[in-house]
């Protein structure tokens, strides 16, 4: 399956993966202030592991981060 990542564009994922699938293959932790947007729409962590990838989606890591 072809995902883009962060702006990069890969061919490596396979199919059925979810957006959990995907940190985990990334070594990437799912902490409760990293949101992922997929094609514009963003899902929290309780979401990872329910939400499927499609070909040809864009996928955007965004932590949210608070300041004073």
């Amino acid at each position: 399956m072809k995902l883009t990542v962060d702006a990069i564009t890969s061919n490596e994922y396979p199919d059925k993966f979810t957006i959990g699938d995907l940190l985990r293959y990334m070594d990437v932790e799912p902490v409760p202030w990293l949101v992922v947007g997929v094609n514009g729409v963003f899902y929290k962590t309780k979401q990872f592991d329910t939400k499927y990838l499609q070909n040809g989606d864009k996928v955007d890591l965004v932590y949210i981060r608070g300041g004073g």
